[in-house]
């Protein structure tokens, strides 16, 4: 690997960390919160190859199954794997190929691929795994528990429409962003 790619992974890895803490908002019904950490899983997919995007948001998780505090709330331990949240973090391992997968097959550069890519590939994929986590974990079956999920989405869309807003001037300044 690259040194440039991976220094970029450290830097991405610090600020998926560093988003951890964000305050969540806690949904009361459903004991699954509003974070900001999955604006840095949208960023890392964006700004890295899908290889090197991946291996960074899966240090992440790694870091946090050896129980240290590095997602949003101060949580870290196995025991999260297994909680209601669990499927909204698998989800967030598969960003990075669903989001590279889209943007390869549409083959344009632009805002809308970035921004179709990862509406379908970090928002809607995400939301779907994560809601079918919480049906498995809970008394809910599929339906209501993807019902329960969809109060996310706005706030996703808009986590979304700010990660493409901020790559796109990271790319205007820094080019060799672009260049994965």
């Amino acid at each position: 690997m690259q040194t440039k790619i991976l220094t970029r992974m450290g830097l991405l890895l610090a600020v998926l960390i560093g988003l951890a803490f964000a305050p969540p908002i806690t949904v009361g019904f459903l004991g699954v919160p509003i974070v900001l950490q999955n604006m840095g899983v949208m960023l890392v997919a964006m700004l890295l190859p899908k290889r090197s995007a991946t291996v960074t948001i899966g240090m992440l998780l790694a870091l946090a199954a050896l129980g240290l505090p590095v997602l949003t709330g101060g949580r870290g331990g196995i025991a999260v794997f297994m909680g209601p949240t669990a499927g909204f973090m698998y989800g967030w391992l598969l960003t990075p190929l669903a989001y590279a997968g889209i943007t390869h097959y549409l083959k344009q550069d632009s805002w809308v691929t970035k921004a179709l890519g990862m509406t379908l590939g970090g928002v809607l994929l995400t939301e779907l795994l994560g809601a079918a986590w919480l049906a498995a974990t809970t008394n809910m079956t599929f339906v209501p528990a993807l019902l329960s999920v969809l109060i996310y989405i706005p706030g996703d869309l808009l986590k979304m429409a700010l990660s493409v807003l901020v790559v796109q001037q990271l790319t205007a300044v820094m080019p060799a962003l672009n260049s994965k």
